[in-house]
């Protein structure tokens, strides 16, 4: 799949951005999964798990349905914790706000700083999702109100991750507009 068969979500994520050179982009992409800091690995790891895991669990009795919510609120508490330590990689001055996000690019607002095919370090907080991305990307378009980047170096479970992100905003967005209906009727 191309980056152009992502859905794009309009949505405010928080990101950081640092521009860097070609000579600092890594070989290959064993390379980059090596770079990929600790807290960021651990995230997109656990995230995966909770897809695989608690998902697929049948809970047909009272007594089941005890230990699902048992399960949910040590995940909430494990999530909670990590959302904490993901905030510390969160760098101030590098800060930007998306305006859409997808699993092949993000758009922000442009800033007149960057130009076409200039190579950026992103690091993508999912607040929803208890989560971050570490990847890289290129500015692949420029106009008078957008930058769009494409991701360069991504692992594909971030991407998985962001699909899901997006499928979860998407889903919100849609009950929203069918209250907002509900209350115009």
């Amino acid at each position: 799949m191309n980056n152009n068969e992502y859905f794009l979500v309009e949505h405010a994520l928080s990101i950081n951005l640092k521009s860097i050179d070609k000579c600092d982009l890594p070989l290959n992409q064993f390379a980059f999964e090596d770079e990929i800091p600790g807290p960021f690995r651990m995230a997109s790891d656990l995230a995966k798990a909770d897809a695989s895991i608690l998902a697929p669990l049948k809970l047909n009795s009272d007594n089941t349905q005890a230990l699902w919510n048992y399960l949910q609120a040590q995940n909430q508490k494990i999530n909670t914790l990590l959302s904490y330590v993901l905030t510390q990689q969160d760098d101030e001055k590098s800060r930007h706000q998306t305006i859409k996000f997808s699993a092949g690019s993000i758009i922000i607002k442009n800033n007149n700083t960057l130009k076409i095919d200039d190579n950026i370090r992103l690091k993508i907080f999912l607040p929803e999702e208890s989560s971050a991305i570490y990847c890289y990307a290129t500015v692949s378009n420029i106009n008078d109100s957008e930058y769009a980047f494409t991701y360069t170096f991504i692992r594909e479970q971030d991407r998985e991750l962001l699909i899901r992100a997006s499928l979860h905003v998407q889903s919100q967005q849609l009950k929203n507009r069918a209250k907002q209906r509900e209350l115009n009727t």
